[in-house]
């Protein structure tokens, strides 16, 4: 006679997220988003969380919320957490397993229940080979520790793309470490409703002050199209800037840094085209996000985006100005019904329900009793 099945229950692991200081909105959204599809699908369910994440997440009956405001702190507050509070908290809630959405598990003691980590990417192994300054040396090793961490601790590693766990297995493999169990589950959206508008007309930049989102290349590539292409509209710069770039002076060239999320969905509403350019990603999630949002995503064709994206929106060489000019055109172009043929093929691919089923199934697989 087979055992019966072990209920799962889950410690979720959010307090050391905060919109006011993460570094990444798509990490937090991703944190956000399957959190709320596996609050629908766990027995047992203990979040740690912070005050200022309450209206992000409202738990449904049966989770337990604990607030942990230190871990959202800058500086010694977040280290603590990483190393012992999330592992010490995670210990009281007596659950089987631990879930860390960002990835990163503590190098300063053994976890004390069975470790899942969400690993986005291996960004750090990106800059260590590309842009070994970028990063101030001491933040570079702290990371650098708790991937390592991840990779020497977890039962099991999820990731959001092949490319992702790809990516881990090359790492583990050069360090000469086992490899965990690795489970690509992918990523979700939630598709609001966008506001209706009379006509879209704008377009978007997504900028950063990192490296790899290649803000300099952007400017360089749209001031030239600007020149040879005349363009009455808005152009809505959105995010931070590397410290030595200033925006070209144009009277329709307009700076916003962070946004608020209602007003950066206003603007997407408005939007006719989002531009998006990095290096490396572990998903991407902007040309998703553009495309449900009903406009037209013009990216740089890396091999995320091109497992992400599949034949979805207009995608660009980095090393080509040609080939981003021919695909702004086309994508200035694109009619209202192929956006929402696109937006369906996307929102049927990366779905949050089958992500957290994804993610139910791996654990439980790991939590069944052996036969006997």
């Amino acid at each position: 006679m087979e055992p019966p099945a072990k209920k799962l229950s889950i410690t979720y692991s959010l307090a050391d997220q905060s919109f006011a200081h993460t570094k990444s909105i798509g990490i937090l959204n991703v944190s956000v988003g399957l959190l709320r599809a596996l609050a629908r699908r766990t027995e047992r369910l203990t979040v740690l969380s912070n005050h200022s994440l309450e209206e992000s997440f409202i738990p449904p009956a049966g989770v337990t919320v604990e607030q942990h405001d230190r871990a959202a702190d800058r500086g010694l507050g977040r280290i603590w957490w990483d190393q012992f509070g999330a592992y010490a908290a995670a210990r009281r809630t007596g659950n089987d397993w631990l879930f860390l959405p960002k990835g990163f598990a503590s190098f300063s003691r053994r976890c004390p229940a069975r470790l899942v980590t969400f690993v986005h990417d291996v960004m750090q192994d990106h800059y260590d080979r590309n842009y070994p300054d970028a990063v101030p040396s001491f933040e570079a090793a702290y990371f650098r520790a708790g991937f390592h961490a991840s990779l020497r601790q977890s039962e099991i590693i999820i990731t959001p793309s092949e490319f992702t766990l790809n990516e881990v297995n090359r790492v583990a493999g050069e360090k000469g470490w086992p490899v965990p169990r690795l489970i690509c589950c992918g990523e979700g959206f939630d598709r609001a409703a966008a506001p209706p508008v009379a006509e879209r007309r704008d377009i978007i930049v997504l900028t950063s002050q990192f490296p790899h989102k290649l803000t300099h290349l952007a400017v360089e590539f749209l001031e030239r199209w600007c020149r040879e292409n005349p363009f009455g509209e808005n152009i809505h710069w959105i995010g931070s800037l590397p410290k030595d770039l200033e925006l070209p002076a144009g009277v329709n060239w307009q700076r916003h840094a962070i946004l608020p999320e209602a007003e950066f969905r206003g603007l997407m509403a408005r939007a006719r085209v989002v531009l998006s350019f990095s290096d490396y990603e572990g998903f991407g999630r902007p040309p998703v996000e553009a495309a449900l949002a009903g406009a037209c995503p013009v990216y740089s064709s890396i091999p995320t985006t091109r497992e992400v994206m599949g034949d979805c929106g207009c995608s660009f060489d980095n090393t080509s100005y040609e080939s981003f000019s021919a695909a702004l055109h086309r994508a200035l172009e694109i009619d209202r019904g192929q956006l929402l043929a696109w937006a369906k093929v996307l929102s049927a691919r990366h779905d949050w329900n089958v992500v957290a089923d994804r993610v139910i199934a791996a654990l439980a697989a790991a939590t069944e009793p052996s036969h006997s």
